[in-house]
């Protein structure tokens, strides 16, 4: 009778024990994220000897999307924005075929990408409405402000509560106030971080397990939200067009992991998370970033469908797709590709420019990292590929995008446009120029306003007159941000030329196509002053981080000067712009500590620099009121 006894108790145990290891194991949930796509439905990357292309593309995407979807446990598909503008298919069908195909293979949400404003919120209430016809998917983005176009507000919301076996999972979406967006009469506020705290907040008191953002704010200010606001497990990122082979783990205030993921762009990626929920606890159990080529077969219904999209496309275009126009023998990066001696110019940013230059014959060609997109492959070029590269803006008569002006600008007003475009390059790089018939240096040590080195600049190898007038060719979005910025501009002409048909006739002329970085644009390096680098380096100076971080609204920020000398402590705001001057004065060697009450300045991310002496240095800090 014991001896049952014992072997009951043991099986009642063993009962217990697994119920236990079960019940203990959490809920499995799978985030499959994509970003950035641009419309690129068709693929991209290398083309083969038929010319089709080895990477990307929708069908191949969904393909992979569809098996996980029915493969992994609890699965939440999204995509954190900038779906429009940067292909063909964009400028002839707007956007709303792809919305259709996310829709129907089960996208579970989409935030706001800037660029969904490039054509003003009418176009993009449109393409919600032609996309969503027979049944839609949350578009999320707490930091719009639709109250000028509140007939927005029936397709976008803060927020979305997705349950997936009994675990709830809040989504909420951010979008960034790019200068280049045209949202007007929406706002897209700046007021980042308490948006996302009371965001995050309300999500919470609504029962959110567990918290998504999907974030189109680029990885500086999804890192710094990570490390300031707490309850947010993972930001599934975008806007940087980023490639994390693994999340990005950042600590937050409560000293629990966020994972930053970005999964690049153009369907050339999608990204996998394994999230275990357990009783209050998030950890993250595996991630895979998968490659879509050519080795994975397209869904065919959706191939059919992007087939029959580019015989419309060649319809009105012309065989973009078919037909060789040049071969390049090495990829046209739309940022340098290398680093040596500080230089800034991209191969796709010099070949660019002087297309434009070749097109107008003008002194000068100009363009900005910011208007220039997908990468042209080593290998043979089809007119696609070169639309791809200059895919931003729409002409109504053309179809195409943006295209060229001419204009006379005197030397003293093209230096001050080389000053506006440096005046927060450490920060964000978009404005920053690409330049043709020209080359200068810069030294980011020296505050905004004084950091183009004089001496430096180079026009077709001469310096400039300062009262001289130069003739200078750059596409519309360009001359008419500059011209918003106060730069004087004399004899503007529009060409009647693409900057498409600038860049096909081009590279038709050159028929191989070789450009690197060569050093049109520099950066001043530190050893460039000869100075000795280990001891600036040793911490000689320094800048401390703000204490507290987040405030309110008073913050403390320490600073180290190793000599005499002139100091400047100023506050940015997001945007780049100087909103105070804490410090500008002789100090003398030691440790100094300054107060900057912010109870006139609204919430937001701020960013404060120090420049003494050839020492420069920008840290981040968010003021939570």
């Amino acid at each position: 009778m014991k001896l049952q006894l014992n072997v009951f108790l043991t099986i009642i145990l063993t009962m217990v024990l697994w119920t236990l290891v079960i019940f203990g194991q959490g809920t499995e949930i799978t985030i499959i994220h994509v970003n950035d796509s641009h419309s690129h439905l068709d693929g991209t990357g290398p083309r083969d000897q038929n010319l089709n292309p080895t990477l990307g593309g929708i069908s191949r995407a969904a393909a992979v999307m569809l098996t996980l979807k029915s493969t992994e446990p609890n699965p939440v598909m999204i995509h954190s924005g900038d779906f429009c503008v940067g292909d063909f298919f964009f400028n002839k069908y707007f956007g709303v075929p792809e919305i259709q195909i996310l829709k129907n293979i089960g996208l579970d949400a989409m935030t706001v990408g800037n660029h969904e404003f490039d054509l003003g919120p009418s176009t993009l209430e449109m393409i919600y409405y032609e996309g969503f016809i027979n049944g839609s998917f949350p578009v999320v983005s707490a930091n719009l402000n639709l109250s000028g176009y509140p007939s927005l507000t029936n397709f976008i919301s803060p927020y979305t509560i997705k349950t997936v076996s009994g675990v709830k999972v809040g989504i909420f979406g951010m979008t960034i106030p790019a200068p280049l967006s045209n949202p007007d009469p929406v706002i897209i506020s700046d007021s980042i971080p308490e948006i996302t705290y009371r965001t995050v907040a309300e999500l919470q008191s609504l029962g959110a397990d567990v918290i998504i953002c999907i974030s189109h704010l680029g990885y500086s200010i999804d890192s710094s939200i990570a490390a300031n606001i707490p309850g947010i497990n993972v930001i599934a990122g975008a806007h940087d067009h980023n490639v994390f082979i693994q999340p990005k783990k950042v600590i937050n205030p409560m000293g629990d992991t966020t994972f930053i993921v970005q999964a690049g762009s153009f369907y050339k990626y999608v990204g996998k998370m394994s999230l275990n929920y357990n009783n209050g606890n998030v950890r993250m159990s595996n991630y895979e970033l998968i490659e879509i080529n050519s080795q994975i077969t397209p869904i065919p219904d959706i191939e059919n469908i992007i087939n029959d999209l580019k015989t419309g496309i060649i319809a009105q275009y012309g065989d973009v797709y078919g037909t060789l126009v040049a071969r390049a023998n090495c990829d046209l990066n739309p940022v340098p590709n290398c680093n040596n001696h500080g230089w800034k110019d991209s191969p796709l940013g010099n070949f660019i420019t002087d297309a434009y230059r070749n097109a107008t014959e003008t002194k000068i060609g100009i363009s900005a990292n910011g208007l220039i997109a997908d990468k042209l492959y080593h290998g043979p070029l089809v007119g696609a590929d070169f639309f791809r590269a200059v895919g931003y803006g729409f002409d109504t008569n053309t179809g195409l995008g943006f295209n060229l002006y001419t204009c006379d600008i005197r030397g003293a007003e093209l230096i001050k446009g080389l000053e506006s475009s440096l005046a927060m390059v450490e920060l964000d790089d978009d404005f920053n120029l690409q330049v043709s018939g020209m080359n200068y240096k810069y030294d980011i040590s020296k505050p905004p306003g004084e950091r183009v080195i004089l001496s430096s600049v180079r026009i077709n190898g001469k310096l400039p007159v300062m009262h001289k007038k130069y003739s200078v060719t750059m596409n519309e979005g360009l001359l008419g941000i500059l011209l918003s910025m106060g730069i004087q501009a004399e004899k503007i002409e529009f060409t009647g030329i693409s900057e498409y048909a600038a860049l096909i006739n081009f590279a038709g002329r050159l028929g191989n196509i070789n450009y690197r970085t060569e050093g049109r644009i520099k950066e001043q390096l530190i050893t460039d002053f000869h100075l000795d680098i280990n001891s600036v380096n040793a911490g000689t100076y320094s800048l401390n981080n703000n204490y507290p971080n987040p405030f309110n609204p008073v913050t403390r920020i320490g600073f180290r000067i190793p000599e005499q000398g002139q100091v400047k402590l100023i506050i940015y705001d997001l945007l780049g712009r100087a909103v105070q001057t804490l410090v500008n004065d002789n100090l003398k060697q030691g440790y100094y500590e300054v107060e900057w009450n912010a109870s006139n300045y609204s919430s937001g991310v701020y960013f404060y620099r120090l420049a003494a002496g050839n020492f420069t240095q920008t840290k981040k800090m968010i003021l939570l009121k």
